[in-house]
């Protein structure tokens, strides 16, 4: 068709205003379910002068959490401190003079000790007791005595003794030595460094006599330790003797010889826990003994 569309005729004016507040009533029943907010509502323009503005109806929600900063991370932690090390054995040795060697002192030299850390142990038998004198060496450690000096029932006027130096100094070429006011005594020097070891946590000594079983009174640890028994039997002078503890102890050190002299054997064992813990020697000849017992843990 050539003909242009012709436009729809303008309502009358009572129609538009009729249309206009049909509409009004429709937005507010809007309003009160929530479906949309009046932003403007008039009449007086053919457009019809109403605009809506969509609502969601429910609540306003919360805003977005803030992103976490960009900054950077906050600092680790200071490390703590290493454990300290498990008491371990160290350096050791044995000395001995038979009766009526005459010497002014007694010593174990050559020692490779830890430049520091380490604690020293220093158990003497001596034929004459009377005639007894604390060790020393030559890093200028101080021992002092641990419990008291025990003679032998059999013989009294022999006994032994023990000493330490609880983070002592060490040396490269160490000299523990026992004085002998006695130049001719019989005197056994024994020396068992520690290392990581800082104190005795406990000590106990015992004598058993001939006929019953040579076992020590029991020390208790608190945590890793190294146990450290002596041996010191009282037979006579005759034969070689044999001294060997059992419970996972091992020997590093005696004299067991025959002749005039004090005979010793030195056991250790490495524990790693807290516990009660003894030994029992087997030895022969049949004999008793003096017992000692200790236990370095560190600290």
């Amino acid at each position: 068709m050539n003909e242009s569309p012709v436009g729809a005729a303008p309502l009358p004016q009572n129609e538009r205003r009729e249309l206009l507040q049909r509409i009004c009533a429709l937005v507010a029943a809007g309003m009160a379910s929530g479906g949309a907010t009046i932003a403007g509502c008039g009449g007086g323009s053919s457009s019809g002068g109403v605009a809506f503005v969509a609502s969601s109806g429910g609540p306003v929600p919360s805003p977005a959490p803030s992103p976490p900063s960009s900054g950077s991370p906050p600092p680790p932690p200071p490390p703590t401190s290493p454990g300290l090390a498990a008491p371990a054995l160290g350096a050791h040795g044995l000395g001995f003079n038979r009766l009526n060697t005459s010497a002014a002192a007694l010593s174990v030299s050559g020692l490779a000790t830890g430049a520091s850390g380490s604690s020293l142990l220093v158990c003497i038998g001596r034929g004459n007791q009377a005639a007894a004198a604390t060790p020393t060496d030559n890093a200028g450690n101080v021992f002092v005595q641990l419990d008291s000096t025990h003679t032998y029932t059999l013989y009294p006027s022999s006994g032994t003794a023990l000493f330490a130096c609880e983070k002592a100094r060490g040396l490269a070429s160490h000299t523990v030595a026992a004085a002998k006011p006695d130049p001719l005594d019989e005197v056994t020097l024994t020396v068992v460094e520690v290392t990581g070891g800082g104190r005795v946590r406990d000590l106990k000594w015992r004598e058993v006599l001939s006929g019953q079983p040579l076992t020590s009174a029991s020390v208790t640890t608190t945590g890793a330790a190294l146990l450290v028994a002596w041996w010191w039997g009282d037979a006579g002078v005759d034969g070689d003797k044999t001294a060997l503890p059992d419970s996972g102890f091992t020997v590093i050190d005696s004299v067991l010889a025959a002749g005039a002299l004090v005979q010793c054997a030195v056991a250790v064992k490495q524990v790693a826990a807290a516990g009660t813990y003894n030994l029992t020697w087997t030895s022969t000849p049949q004999q008793g003994a003096q017992l000692w017992l200790a236990a370095v843990q560190a600290g």
